[in-house]
């Protein structure tokens, strides 16, 4: 009988333990207990939303919800570099959302608290759900009655919203391929991905922001024909400093708007993904600068490698190492063509190829050498630079996460994998102050040994 007993406070002890541990997914107990015995949710998104439209919901003479209304939906903000200020923007589902919302909350750090992807509850008795007439919005806020909708206060909005015990979701952003597609209505306040577009004017506005003020930086796509979306951008960001891209790609954003205006919010940098050369907008009526731009000030003729015979009669004797290299029909920067490392060394750490001096003109004073790489391989790259005081060595080491600025080094070093996940990656060897040669070799790619490598690279220039 005392066996018994005793085994039956184990198994009692145990399951407390099992109980207690089911809901708990961090030990910062700091943060807000997860809740796992919520009330069931008796309103969906897109009837909230379809109830304040029609002016169809139960509320006081303030605006305030009377009906014990909870909402679920997902997380698609976060508020940890900085940009996005006091407000979660939420939508119904992780992917091909119908709707979402904004919230607006007196509070700092809701990444902690509401982290990207987590599935919240929102209790909406007290709360206002109704049109902030200012952004030309639908918000959930409180009573303020100096706004349309205000701010939950600080010391209340725990009282109102949850986070759910369901797994953090990895949220989809919806697909389009123009602004026109992207900025509409029933995208306000959902997670969007916009492909082929690019800043305006990076050369003019040349960082995200200032500490200062709040800054916009317009996009415009291939067809140019929405103006004036712009990227809102916090002088409170972490990333506020960093400079625009000059490229062009996909930029992954909140969709808001304010009156007419349609504007656009990143969560982070990581958001902006323009790894191809600049486009011309409107089929070439406004120069946006592309591949033909981006590839101006080539080192050698056939820098770009779209001409495979420019690009050969720039070799010296020795020419490609037999089996590592040949041209990319396509599948460089914008659709052009490239030169593809895509062959396996030997023994020793081969010269990919060597460029001899004075096939094209070099600019006087050059500061940087740069060229885009996409691919992996086992062991990096080393580039030698022929000067009049000798070579200089340039050894590209771990690469792949974000572009990279290279300073001389004493030697060639291969070490270090290669991996851009499929992105194009800028490499800049910084050559201020050197000068290069004028006869005899002027540039050389080098691989180590024993690797096999598949590397696109495109677009060699000089500035």
């Amino acid at each position: 009988m005392n066996t018994i007993s005793k085994i039956s406070v184990a198994v009692t002890l145990s399951l407390g333990l099992f109980v207690a541990q089911s809901c708990v997914h961090d030990d910062d107990y700091a943060t807000p207990p997860i809740e796992c015995n919520l009330p069931v949710a008796n309103i969906t998104l897109p009837e909230l939303m379809q109830r304040v439209n029609a002016n169809q919901l139960n509320v006081d003479s303030n605006k305030a919800i009377l009906d014990d209304l909870i909402l679920e939906a997902y997380v698609i903000s976060s508020d940890e570099t900085g940009n996005i200020y006091k407000t979660i923007s939420i939508q119904d589902n992780p992917t091909n959302p119908t709707v979402g919302t904004q919230i607006e909350i007196n509070a700092g750090n809701l990444y902690n608290d509401y982290p990207l992807g987590s599935k919240i509850q929102i209790r909406l008795k007290g709360l206002k759900a109704r049109l902030d007439e200012r952004a030309g919005i639908i918000k959930i806020g409180s009573v303020d009655p100096g706004f349309d909708i205000g701010r939950i206060p600080l010391t209340e909005y725990k009282k109102y919203i949850f986070k759910t015990c369901e797994p953090v979701q990895e949220i989809k952003p919806k697909e389009f391929n123009s602004l026109a597609e992207a900025m509409k209505n029933e995208n306000i306040n959902t997670l969007v991905k916009i492909n082929n577009v690019q800043f305006l004017q990076p050369e003019i506005d040349k960082t995200y922001g200032t500490a200062s003020k709040i800054e916009s930086r317009e996009l415009v796509d291939k067809t140019g024909s929405l103006k004036g979306v712009v990227v809102r951008n916090s002088n409170f960001a972490d990333w506020k400093d960093e400079a625009l891209p000059t490229g062009s790609g996909s930029i992954t954003v909140v969709v808001s708007k304010y009156g007419s205006i349609w504007q656009v919010y990143i969560r982070d940098t990581k958001d902006v993904k323009f790894d191809q050369s600049r486009f011309d907008v409107g089929g070439g009526t406004n120069p946006g600068g592309g591949n033909t731009t981006e590839a101006a000030n080539l080192l050698f003729k056939g820098a770009d490698f779209n001409n495979w015979t420019d690009f050969t009669s720039s070799l010296n004797t020795f020419g490609i190492t037999t089996g590592l290299g040949v041209q990319g029909i396509g599948n460089g920067r914008d659709g052009s063509n490239s030169f593809h490392l895509n062959g396996t060394t030997g023994t020793t750490n081969p010269f990919v190829f060597t460029v001899k001096a004075g096939t094209l003109t070099i600019p006087a004073n050059p500061k940087k050498i740069t060229m885009w790489v996409k691919g992996s391989a086992a062991k990096s790259l080393s580039f030698n630079v022929e000067t009049t005081s000798g070579r200089t060595f340039f050894n590209l080491g771990v690469f792949g996460t974000e572009n990279v600025t290279l300073t001389s080094q004493s030697n060639n070093q291969y070490s270090g994998a290669v991996n851009t996940n499929g992105e194009w990656r800028m490499i800049t060897l910084n050559i201020e102050g050197m000068t290069l040669n004028s006869t005899g070799d002027l540039f050389a790619l080098k691989a180590g040994s024993g690797t096999t490598y598949d590397l696109i690279i495109d677009n060699i220039k000089i500035d």
